[in-house]
This record gives C-alpha cells, structure tokens and sequence, in this order.
C-alpha cells in the first residue's frame, strides 16, 4: 500500500479497517460451516477469496482513487484466508481417519501456514517487495486451485458421523 502512495500511518489504517469490517463475516463463515454445508464453505471461501485478489489485480489502477473500492477488495482476502485456515482445521479433522486424525489435521494446518511463509520468503528473497498486483496473483492461484481440488475430491462432513465419513472414504466396512 506504501509503494501505491499511502502513507505508513494510512496503509496501516486501511488494513486494520478492513479487518474490523471482515470481523462479523466470520460468524456468517462459522454458521455456513455448521448449518449449510462443510464442503461448499470451504469451496465458497477459496473461490470468493481468490477473485477478491484477481479484483485488486483488475482494479489495481483504481485503488488509489477509490478507497471504497480498496477497503472492499481487502476485506475479502483479509478475512477470507483466516477463516479458511480456521474452517480447513475443522474440516480436516472430520475426515481423516481415526488413526491418522490428529497427525493429519497438523499437517493440514501447517499446509495452510506455508503459503504465508512462502510469500515472506519471497519478499525477503527480492530486493523490493512485491506489488500489489503481483502479491494477488502469488495468492490468487493457489486459492483457486485449492478450491478446485475441494470440488474434486472434498467429501460433505455435514450432519454425518466420523465413523460413516471415515467408512465412506475408506470403502472397507469396520476398518475405522
């Protein structure tokens, strides 16, 4: 935001703003977890989030004129990545097997930290830090197709038991 124009004090505003504002979106992401569907949550969140960052990469002209524009394009991925990590814990508990449950939701947990390591490695990486524009497509591509692979292979853990999800992905009765 500081290479766009604004000052430290106003990007860190604009930040924090959008943060507050993408606060009570995670209630309505809690809900949509328990009461509408595990599957498309995770599917709605991922796709939703990543054509956020392709609208900061679209609009990235604009943003500096339209501070509406730019609060709403980060609201989304501020609040959407969180709660992405928050809802992929849960998720990954529900569907790996007994055995494997805990070391699995670890590992999903810190699949779901890597991306920000990387992009700090990145950063430090390079002799300046990525645009905007760049940052948006560095975490556009992945979120898509995170998305897509929930689409492809995610399993609804909605109003079913572990022992059924844990059978029904297994294929072999009483092997839990």
């Amino acid at each position: 935001l500081r290479a766009m124009g604004f000052t430290e004090v106003t990007a860190d505003r604009i930040l924090r703003d959008s943060a507050l504002l993408g606060f009570p979106a995670t209630f309505v992401i809690a809900w949509m977890y328990g009461f509408w569907s595990s599957r498309k949550t995770l599917i709605a969140l991922g796709l939703v989030t990543a054509a956020s960052l392709i609208g900061l990469l679209v609009f990235h002209e604009r943003l500096t004129t339209s501070r509406l524009l730019l609060d709403l394009l980060l609201v989304v991925p501020i609040t959407g990545i969180s709660s992405i990590q928050a809802v992929l814990v849960a998720y990954a508990s529900e569907v790996f097997p007994t055995r494997i449950r805990a070391r699995a939701t670890g590992l999903g947990a810190g699949a779901s930290k890597l991306g920000g390591v990387l992009m700090i490695a990145l950063v430090v990486l390079a002799i300046a830090p990525p645009s905007l524009a760049a940052t948006a497509v560095i975490g556009a591509v992945p979120m898509a197709l995170g998305a897509l692979s929930v689409v492809k292979y995610g399993v609804e853990t909605r109003k079913r038991r572990l022992e059924e999800i844990t059978l029904g992905e297994l294929g072999a009765p009483g092997r839990i």
